[in-house]
C-alpha cells in the first residue's frame, strides 16, 4: 500500500493541470489590417525633366540636392540661332507695324502741300499750252502757219491737259487715305509677322529648361556639353517635393473593400530595422490597373490587379525617395451577407 502512495497524490494534481486552459482568458483578436508594398515619394510625385529640343547643353545650373523654386531657369541649350530668329522676326513685325500706322494716319500735310501744288504748276501749263493752241489755230485759219505748226500746239496743249489730270489724281488720292483693303492687308501682314515672332518666341522658351515646381533635385542625369535629343527617354533632372513624403502603396483587389481615405496606416522598412512611421490613406484610386513594384518572391501573383492607394506620412520622416516600403493599412471590417 505504501508503495502507491505517491501516485494517489499526484492523480489530482494532474486532473487540476489539465483543467487549466479552461480557465485561462482567451488572446486578444488582432487588430485587422490590409498589408501592402509601397514605394517612397514626394508628395505631388516626382517630376522628370526631359528637353524639348535637340541641342547642346550650354549651361547646367543645378546640382542634385538643390532647392529650386517654379519657373526657376535650370539649363540652357545652344539657342544663338533662335535667338537670331527671333530678332530677325521682330524686326518684320516692327516694319508692318509701321506700315500699317502710315495706311492708317493718311498722307503727310506737307505730301499734300506738294501735291497741290504740282497741281497747280500743271493747271498753269494747260492753260499756257490751251491758249497757244487757240492763238496758232486762228493763224492757221489765215494762211499764216503750215498745218502742222497747228498740230504741234494741239499735241501739247493735250499733253499738259493729262498732266494736269494725273497731278489732280495724285491729290486726291492723298487727301482720300487709305482704302479699306490696303488697311485689311496691312492688318493681315502684320497679324502674319507676330504670328512668326511668336514661333521663334516658344522655341527660344523651349531651349531655357525651368522647374515646373517647388522642389529639390534628387537626381541630375546630364550635364554641360552633353548633346540631348528632344523627348528622349534619358531626363536632364528629376525634382521632388521633400518638405512631405508619400507612399505610393499597391493594395491588392482582394482588400480593396476595406480600405477608405482617411485610415490610420504604418510604414516599415528593412532600412529603419524597428522604426515605424505613421501616416494616413490621403487618396484611393477609382480605376485597378496591374503591380507597380514586385517583391521578388516566386510564389507571387504576377496577373494580380492592384488599386493605387496613396499614403501621407506624417511629419518629415527620413525615408529617401524610391525605398520599397511595407504599408499596413488599419481595415475596416469585414461586412458578411446575411443568410
Amino acid at each position: 500500500m505504501r508503495a502507491y502512495a505517491p501516485l494517489c497524490l499526484l492523480l489530482p494534481l494532474l486532473a487540476a493541470c489539465a483543467r487549466a486552459p479552461d480557465s485561462a482568458p482567451a488572446p486578444a483578436a488582432e487588430e485587422p489590417r490590409v498589408a501592402a508594398g509601397g514605394l517612397v515619394e514626394p508628395a505631388g510625385e516626382e517630376r522628370v525633366i526631359i528637353p524639348q529640343l535637340s541641342g547642346r547643353l550650354a549651361r547646367v545650373l543645378i546640382d542634385e540636392g538643390d532647392a529650386v523654386s517654379a519657373g526657376q531657369l535650370i539649363a540652357e541649350i545652344e539657342n544663338a540661332e533662335y535667338r537670331a530668329a527671333l530678332a530677325a522676326a521682330e524686326a518684320q513685325v516692327a516694319l508692318r507695324r509701321a506700315e500699317r500706322e502710315r495706311l492708317r494716319n493718311g498722307a503727310r500735310r506737307e505730301d499734300v502741300d506738294q501735291a497741290a501744288a504740282v497741281l497747280a504748276a500743271a493747271t498753269a501749263q494747260q492753260r499756257l499750252a490751251a491758249a497757244e493752241a487757240k492763238r496758232r489755230a486762228t493763224i492757221a485759219e489765215r494762211g499764216l502757219i503750215s498745218a502742222e505748226q497747228r498740230e504741234q500746239a494741239e499735241a501739247q496743249a493735250a499733253a499738259t491737259e493729262a498732266e494736269r489730270r494725273r497731278a489732280a489724281a495724285a491729290l486726291a488720292l492723298l487727301e482720300a487715305g487709305a482704302r479699306r483693303e490696303d488697311l485689311d492687308a496691312a492688318d493681315a501682314a502684320l497679324a502674319a509677322a507676330e504670328a512668326e515672332r511668336d514661333r521663334a518666341q516658344a522655341l527660344l522658351e523651349k531651349s531655357l529648361i525651368r522647374s515646373p515646381i517647388d522642389g529639390t533635385v534628387l537626381k541630375r542625369d546630364q550635364r554641360e556639353g552633353e548633346t540631348v535629343v528632344a523627348l528622349a527617354p534619358i531626363p536632364l533632372a528629376r525634382i521632388g517635393d521633400l518638405r512631405r513624403l508619400q507612399v505610393r502603396a499597391d493594395v491588392d483587389e482582394l482588400d480593396i473593400g476595406r480600405v477608405r481615405a482617411g485610415q490610420e496606416a504604418s510604414v516599415y522598412s528593412d532600412a529603419f530595422a524597428g522604426q515605424r512611421f505613421a501616416g494616413r490613406v490621403s487618396h484611393v484610386s477609382r480605376r485597378m490597373g496591374p503591380r507597380n513594384q514586385s517583391s521578388g518572391d516566386p510564389a507571387e501573383k504576377q496577373d494580380a490587379k492592384i488599386l493605387e492607394v496613396l499614403i501621407a506620412l506624417d511629419g518629415q520622416p527620413p525615408l529617401p525617395v524610391g525605398l520599397r516600403v511595407d504599408v499596413f493599412i488599419r481595415a475596416l471590417p469585414v461586412t458578411q451577407s446575411e443568410d
